[in-house]
C-alpha cells in the first residue's frame, strides 16, 4: 500500500507549495538522482555482464523560515529506472525544525551512526562490492562498500532525533527509536570539525525490536571515525566494533583516500577489512579503485574496480562503468 501511494504523496507535496506570509521565506523543491552502471562481474563460480540501478531516487523537500526558526520536510522514494519491480519504493520521510537549539526531526531517517560512514565512503551507491561482499546481479545495487558494517545502510523508523549547533567546533547528537513491542533503540554521538578535519564517535544500542532493518542480530555498535580534507585530496578511516546479540563481536575497518588531479577528475581508493565474528558471514579484505569525471555540474561518470579476498570461499570482483545525474526543480 505504501509503495502504491508514494507517487501520489510526492505529487501532493509538490503541489502544496508553502504560502508566503509576511516575514516568512518558503521554498519547495522536487529533486532526483539517476544512478546506473554496467558491470562485468566475477562472482567466483561465474562471470557475467549486468546492468544495475545504483539506488536512483526521487524526492521532494520543503522548508519555511521565519525569524530564527526553519520548518522543513523531506520525502524520498527509490526510483525503478530499469523496468523491473516497483516504480517507487520507500526510502525515508521526515519533518523537523532548526533553530538556535539545533535541529529536531521526527519520522524515518538515516541515523547519525550511518551517516558518519556515508560521508567517508567515496564509492557509496556505486557498484563496489557491498558490505556483505555481494556482487551485482540485477535490480538495485548500492549502499556502503565492503569494510563498513551493514549499519551504514538503510533507515530507522519511528525516530525522534536531535543534533546540536556547533560550539567551538564540537557537536553532539542523540536519537530515540520508538518501538511499540520491545525496548526502544537509541543512539548517541559527538564530533569535532575544524579546517577540513572531522573526528567523532557514534554509539547505537539496539533495544531488540525491528526499528532499523539492518540492526537484526546486533546488540550494540560503536564507531570511531576521522577524516582530513584539503582542496585537492582527502584521507579518512572508520573503525567499528559491532556486538552480536548471539555469538562473537565483529570488527569493521575502512581506510580511504581521494585525489583531484583536476577540478573535474578525482581518483579514489579504499581498503576494507572485516574480522571474524557472528554479525555477518563475509570476512576478509576488500579493495576499491575508481576514477570519477564531472561532465557537468550535475552529471558525473565513473569507472571502478573492486575485489574481495574472503577468509573462506573464492575471491570475487566487479568492474563497473556508471553515470549519475542530479536535478532540482524548485519554487519559492
Amino acid at each position: 500500500m505504501i509503495v502504491r501511494t508514494l507517487p501520489f504523496a510526492l505529487l501532493a507535496l509538490v503541489l502544496l507549495v508553502p504560502l508566503g506570509v509576511e516575514g516568512q521565506e518558503a521554498t519547495t523543491e522536487l529533486y532526483g538522482d539517476f544512478r546506473y552502471s554496467y558491470n562485468r562481474v566475477d562472482a567466483g563460480a561465474a562471470t557475467y555482464w549486468t546492468g544495475v540501478n545504483n539506488a536512483s531516487r526521487l524526492g521532494v523537500r520543503s522548508e519555511a523560515a521565519a525569524g530564527s526558526l526553519t520548518l522543513f520536510a523531506d520525502l524520498q522514494a527509490g526510483a525503478g529506472v530499469d523496468g523491473g519491480g516497483s516504480a517507487f519504493t520507500p526510502r525515508y520521510y521526515l519533518a523537523g525544525v532548526r533553530g538556535e537549539f539545533g535541529t529536531l526531526t521526527v519520522g524515518r531517517h538515516s541515523p547519525a551512526y550511518k551517516m558518519a560512514g556515508v560521508r567517508l565512503d567515496p564509492f557509496y551507491d556505486t557498484s563496489t562490492l557491498g558490505t556483505g561482499g555481494g556482487v551485482p546481479t540485477e535490480g538495485v545495487f548500492g549502499g556502503a562498500s565492503f569494510g563498513l558494517s551493514s549499519l551504514t545502510n538503510g533507515w530507522a523508523d519511528r525516530t525522534v532525533a536531535w543534533s546540536s549547533p556547533a560550539f567551538g567546533g564540537f557537536t553532539a547528537n542523540a536519537a530515540a527509536y520508538v518501538d511499540p513491542d520491545s525496548d526502544h533503540d537509541y543512539g548517541l554521538g559527538i564530533g569535532y570539525r575544524a579546517g577540513g578535519l572531522e573526528v567523532g564517535v557514534q554509539y547505537h544500542d539496539v533495544g531488540g525490536g525491528p526499528g532499523w532493518a539492518q540492526s537484526s542480530g546486533i546488540e550494540h555498535a560503536f564507531r570511531t571515525h576521522a577524516s582530513l580534507a584539503r582542496d585537492a585530496w582527502s584521507v579518512g578511516a572508520s573503525h567499528e566494533r559491532v556486538a552480536a546479540s548471539e555469538g562473537e563481536d565483529q570488527t569493521f575497518f575502512l581506510a580511504l583516500g581521494t585525489v583531484h588531479v583536476t577540478p573535474d577528475v578525482m581518483f579514489a581508493a579504499s581498503v576494507g577489512h572485516v574480522g571474524d565474528g557472528s554479525v555477518q558471514d563475509a570476512a576478509g579484505t576488500g579493495y576499491h579503485l575508481g576514477v570519477f569525471y564531472r561532465l557537468l555540474p550535475q552529471a558525473r561518470v565513473h569507472a571502478l574496480y573492486s575485489g574481495l579476498d574472503p577468509d573462506g570461499g573464492p575471491s570475487r570482483g566487479n568492474l563497473a562503468v556508471g553515470l549519475t545525474y542530479q536535478f532540482t526543480l524548485g519554487s519559492s
